[in-house]
């Protein structure tokens, strides 16, 4: 009988960095486009003039981890129909093998941000590389059905929590 909960390394729930082909235009968004889980900003860019740091080429239900100040946990799952979106590589891309929402909470939680800034490098910027993030482990249902339901049940609170936390303080 298989546990109901296993631990997994990140890189085997998703595929990292995948490989891709640049279009000639796109959307770039660089660290400062996301904040919370929200897309604030993009810009057009050239192919042949963008920074050399846009190769992160965005497919539906793809995942941007921010690798550099990961505690301020500006994270961003991909649910635009768009296929020309370019994401800096300040993020980590990550392909969901498993259910996109549940993997995309886990990475939020407060446990996982901790054992990701152990592993950071850098005081006033640590960053982590893609291998030490891929090599970290999480807690997942051994089934998918369980998968889709914690992360269905995750989505509203997220987005409860990422819509206080942009509220002055009084």
């Amino acid at each position: 009988m298989k546990p109901a909960w296993e631990q997994r390394k990140l890189g085997e729930l998703c595929e990292v960095n995948p490989t891709t082909v640049l279009p000639g235009s796109f959307e770039y968004v660089d660290l400062e486009s996301v904040v919370g889980t929200d897309m604030v900003s993009h810009r057009r860019e050239e192919k042949l003039t963008a920074p050399s740091r846009a190769q992160r080429l965005a497919s539906f239900g793809d995942i941007f981890y921010q690798t550099v100040r990961p505690y301020q946990k500006n994270n961003y799952f991909y649910e635009l129909s768009d296929k020309d979106y370019v994401f800096s590589t300040g993020y980590a891309q990550l392909r969901p093998l498993c259910d996109g929402r549940f993997l995309f909470s886990s990475l939020q939680r407060e446990q996982f941000v901790s054992c990701v800034l152990e592993h950071c490098t850098g005081t006033s910027y640590p960053a982590i590389n893609t291998n030490d993030l891929a090599a970290l482990p999480l807690a997942v249902p051994s089934d998918i059905e369980e998968q889709r339901l914690v992360g269905s049940i995750l989505k509203p609170i997220d987005a409860l929590i990422t819509l206080h936390q942009r509220e002055p303080i009084r």
